[in-house]
């Protein structure tokens, strides 16, 4: 009897613990799938190489293709400004009106001139010809001849210069209508209406032209030195424009390249640099005369570089960074040197080879020595199609 209880009661015992270790078995196993399912979801791609121009970068300044003060040319009193400051203005439209009273005068007076002129000369020539007549028959005497001949010439001669005088008066006066010598963006005006102008009075306002515009900037001789090497510089036989990209103050890249279009001559011997000159299309007034950017030259030679997606590459105090992962899908930070960009691609200059690979989806989830789940093709493309479904409402 005794030893059935003992039997009964180990196998209570066998049950107690199988059932309690089932318990744990199944608490760990729990704890495994929770932090499994907590395990950010990841992709790898790979390092690529493409091909990449080499540039050179430096500072720059945007100057106006055309700076232009706008003076007087005849003296008067300034009547009228035709223009708001600050607005675009085209090459030959008004900007001031001068008191054209005093010129108007002169102007019919010189017509008056020219009139009276073109009379005295139809009487010579009249003169002229019957003289000719009569000297023919010797009912004048030659000298008489000679003298309706000189008096004719003279005649026509004053015509010449009744009508210079006109239209001498004629020019005066439309200088009395003070035109924009460029088209551009107009200035602050520096005289107003009613003052009493001339020549000497200076700058009434000036216009500076925005649109294509210039970049000014310089290279040390070993940069330039280096664009040469690199066939960025054009040589007899290559005609392929030099691309030129600007970086705004703000950091952003200017939507338009521009064309490297003039290098110095020389070399300067105080500086050591050599002057250059990009001309930019500014449709929109983007780019400001006086205003500092970077200049980027790019090569017409390509080399292959390896580049990889902005999108995975992160930044902090120390640089940029991607992702790697390592035997036990433990997240690795690897820090990065680039050099410009290519498209939605930067260029990596040290840090990664072609073939690496990296953590190029789910990386903002991703902390450094945490562990990652490498997604499959299969689970990414499942994935990316339930980020595109539309959630309902």
């Amino acid at each position: 009897m005794k030893s059935k209880v003992g039997i009964v009661i180990l196998v209570a015992v066998f049950f107690v613990v199988a059932r309690f270790g089932y318990v744990k078995f199944a608490e760990n196993m729990s704890a495994k799938q929770k932090a499994a399912s907590m395990m950010p979801m990841v992709a790898l791609g790979t390092v690529e190489e493409a091909e990449i121009a080499n540039s050179i970068e430096a500072s720059g300044r945007i100057t106006a293709k055309y700076s232009v003060d706008v003076v007087a040319k005849v003296s008067g009193t300034l009547e009228r400004k035709h223009f708001t400051e600050g607005d675009f203005v085209k090459k030959g439209q008004v900007l001031f009106t001068i008191d054209p009273n005093t010129y108007s005068i002169a102007v019919n007076k010189a017509a008056a001139n020219l009139q009276n002129a073109r009379a005295v000369a139809e009487r010579a020539q009249k003169d002229y010809e019957r003289a000719k007549e009569l000297v023919a028959n010797d009912y004048i005497a030659k000298s008489t001849y000679d003298q309706n001949l000189a008096d004719r010439n003279v005649a026509i001669a004053n015509i010449k210069s009744a009508s210079a005088e006109l239209s001498d008066a004629k020019r005066l006066l439309s200088y009395t209508k003070v035109v924009s010598p460029v088209s551009g963006r107009i200035g602050m005006v520096n005289v107003t209406e009613g003052n009493y102008i001339t020549a000497q009075t200076g700058s009434l306002v000036r216009v500076v032209s925005v649109d294509p515009i210039y970049v000014n900037y310089s290279l040390d001789s070993k940069q330039f030195n280096q664009l040469r090497n690199d066939t960025i510089l054009p040589t007899v036989q290559q005609n392929e424009p030099i691309r030129v990209q600007l970086t705004l103050p703000d950091g952003t890249v200017y939507k338009y390249d521009g064309d490297e279009d003039f290098f110095g001559n020389e070399i300067s011997q105080t500086t050591g640099s050599i002057a250059l000159r990009a001309t930019f299309k500014n449709p929109e007034g983007v780019l400001v005369p006086g205003d500092f950017v970077k200049v980027r030259i790019f090569s017409n030679t390509k080399h292959k570089k390896p580049v990889v997606p902005q999108s995975a590459v992160l930044q902090d105090s120390t640089g940029r960074y991607v992702y790697t992962v390592d035997g036990e899908n433990n997240a690795v930070p690897v820090y990065i040197t680039t050099e410009g960009e290519d498209g939605d691609n930067f260029v990596v200059k040290e840090g990664l080879n072609p073939g690496d690979k990296f953590i190029n989806y789910g990386v903002i989830q991703v902390r450094a020595g945490a562990k990652v789940k490498i997604m499959s093709d299969e689970e990414m493309k499942a994935k990316l199609q339930q980020q595109e479904e539309p959630k309902e409402e």
